[in-house]
């Protein structure tokens, strides 16, 4: 069973329940979305660092970079690739904790 038909199943258990009365779900449902939104967080800390070393050496921000990339002035050397997919992930990972902490106004424990 997939993680994603596990949430279902748990959905449908809590649809038929006053999620309320599920005090235990419920802080175990609060501690996983701060563990994962604090890996995020760290994991943005890293690829920014990533990106901020590429930037120093390259005397270019990581904007001119990407769009100069984009349209094929970079060449395809090893950095280059390194540099553009840092950035992806960077965007990737700001989307996914974006959905995690803004849209549900969760806001991690310290």
């Amino acid at each position: 069973m997939t993680t994603l038909e596990k949430v279902q199943k748990l959905e449908r258990y809590l649809s038929l329940r006053n999620p309320e009365t599920e005090p235990v779900i419920d802080k175990t449902i609060d501690k996983l979305l701060d563990r994962e939104i604090l890996r995020l967080s760290e994991l943005l800390t890293t690829l920014r660092s990533q990106l901020a070393d590429f930037e120093k050496k390259y005397c270019m921000s990581t904007q001119l970079f990407r769009e100069r990339f984009e349209r094929g002035e970079m060449g395809d050397a090893m950095d280059y690739m390194e540099w553009a997919a840092t950035n992806g992930m960077l965007i990737n990972a700001e989307k996914h904790l974006y959905i995690l902490a803004e849209k549900i106004g969760h806001e991690p424990a310290h």
